[in-house]
């Protein structure tokens, strides 16, 4: 069943069967890296084959009564579909009447949730194009945390940072590992690099550290078995300055990092802030 984000009561959720050529897909609404996950795909193909019946709803918003239905969720349903020739029209949910924040706030929930659900990277960049948004009224701090799955600290760190970039004219590229530093990265050798490119290196360099820690590959070091002791020698390894910075990255504030990195060294207990956004003012670009 299709998982959506909290709603306006006023929207209604809609179920339809609507034919394939009768759906728009919409970049917008695209949180993920790259394109369709081709074994993903193949495995929803093989699900129609074998059972002959259709997948699960998937989630279209339609803006104007009568008009276009543009795909929130469920693009590799679709293209599941595409593969098989699928010939019937296809379940779905449909929501009628609401807007733009509504729809993008459903879109990333959704994607958000599923068997192939965002990655850290992905969810972060998707909570910082909602922190973004200039829509009326603007994203609350609750809900990108709902919508996104990352913490209250890292949404309310990167409002603060797109407030800066705002009043000192930085560029915004719209990826949070480049936009929550002011570094200039056109002298960088890194950041000439095609997405593209760098995701290749990032699966050559994920696979070669793999293979340094497979058990079956190098069964006489001993210090593999010893789970504890491979995490502290990647600390040792990276050193604190680039750990904190992992930390960062994936945490989005730093402050949470050094947090995170304190609790990781020392054993202690790490609280989340609560934030109570419900008297914060929305900033106002």
């Amino acid at each position: 069943m299709t998982v959506m984000t909290k709603i306006a009561p006023a929207t209604i959720r809609r179920a339809a069967s609507v034919a394939l050529d009768g759906i728009t897909q919409d970049d917008d609404f695209w949180f993920r890296w790259g394109g369709i996950d081709a074994a993903h795909k193949a495995d929803l193909a093989s699900t129609i084959r074998n059972t002959g019946k259709a997948l699960d709803p998937v989630l279209l918003w339609q803006p104007e009564a009568g008009g276009r239905l543009i795909l929130l969720d469920g693009a590799h349903r679709l293209a599941a579909y595409r593969a098989v020739k699928w010939l019937g029209e296809i379940p779905t949910m449909v929501l009628v009447g609401a807007d733009r924040r509504t729809a993008l706030g459903a879109a990333l929930k959704a994607n958000s949730k599923r068997a192939l659900g965002l990655s850290q990277a992905e969810r972060m960049d998707a909570a910082w194009r909602l922190v973004r948004e200039l829509v009326v009224p603007r994203f609350k701090v609750r809900e990108i945390v709902a919508a996104a799955d990352v913490s209250m600290r890292t949404v309310k760190y990167m409002r603060d940072r797109f407030r800066v970039m705002h009043e000192e004219g930085i560029e915004i590229t719209g990826q949070w590992s480049r936009d929550r530093t002011s570094a200039e990265w056109t002298d960088d050798p890194a950041g000439t690099m095609t997405e593209a490119l760098r995701k290749a290196e990032v699966e050559k360099l994920a696979a070669d550290i793999r293979e340094l820690f497979d058990r079956r590959k190098h069964p006489e070091r001993l210090i593999l078995m010893d789970g504890d002791a491979v995490e502290e020698a990647i600390f040792e390894a990276l050193g604190d300055k680039r750990i904190k910075r992992m930390f960062g990255y994936y945490f989005g504030d730093p402050d949470e990092a050094n947090e995170w990195l304190d609790h990781v060294r020392d054993g202690n207990s790490v609280d989340d802030d609560e934030v109570d956004d419900s008297k914060e003012p929305e900033p106002q670009f």
